[in-house]
């Protein structure tokens, strides 16, 4: 799967998760604070990782969504963290297995 439709993928599934669409992630930091938005992107880009069949790909979540806190764009970074560490890193592809 090519890194920029996960980054889309990760951006709606979280910007859904927090009530809204993807402009809402960031309003969620601010009014929830860090630690909730990590637990709840984390819960959401683990079960989106798990149901497309990548299981040691969700481990490398928790990583991935503290870096990406420090973005507004968090599909993004999430997206690049999960490259960076699957079978072939940083070739724009999120290698599933």
């Amino acid at each position: 799967m090519g890194v920029k439709f996960a980054e889309a993928v990760f951006n709606a599934a979280i910007g859904f998760a927090v009530g809204g669409g993807v402009g809402a992630i960031q309003s969620f930091i601010i009014k929830k604070g860090k630690e909730e938005a990590q637990r709840l992107f984390t819960k959401t880009v683990v079960s989106r990782l798990k149901a497309w069949g990548a299981p040691k790909l969700a481990l490398a979540v928790g990583v991935s969504v503290a870096v990406a806190l420090n973005y507004l764009d968090v599909g993004t970074q999430i997206a690049k963290q999960l490259d960076k560490r699957d079978k072939r890193p940083n070739n724009g592809w999120i290698d599933l297995y």
